[in-house]
């Protein structure tokens, strides 16, 4: 799977990730970023080595969207567009690219089934 760097990753989120537990380093194991802008917060988990990652958006402490268990990733990129920021995850088998983005405000996209599929 290509990836950014952990710096990257790092800088995107502007924290170090938290592991799911206390003995395993990155990359080896779930690893969990976390950022807040104003009442929105997002969490971002993967698992380098399985590939898999979930995502959660919350809004003013309630779940606004959560994605577990996102397999078939083909890579992660780390976008910076002028004022926006943020992470495309590219899967595999022709599924669209999910965006996450982190600056200004966070936001999600993602076209679940693609416009080939129609």
């Amino acid at each position: 799977m290509e990836m950014p760097e952990l710096a990257d990753l790092v800088w995107l989120f502007e924290d170090e990730p938290t592991p799911e537990f206390e003995d395993l380093s990155w990359p080896v194991g779930l690893h969990s970023f976390r950022l807040r802008r104003g009442t929105r917060e997002v969490v971002f988990s993967l698992d380098p080595t399985s590939g898999e990652a979930y995502l959660t958006i919350s809004d003013a402490g309630g779940d606004v969207v959560s994605l577990g268990r996102l397999r078939t990733l083909e890579g992660l990129t780390v976008e910076k567009d002028g004022a926006r920021e943020g992470l495309v995850l590219r899967f595999a088998h022709g599924f669209d690219p999910l965006r996450l983005e982190t600056r200004p405000i966070i936001r999600l996209s993602w076209d679940v089934i693609p416009l080939s599929a129609w």
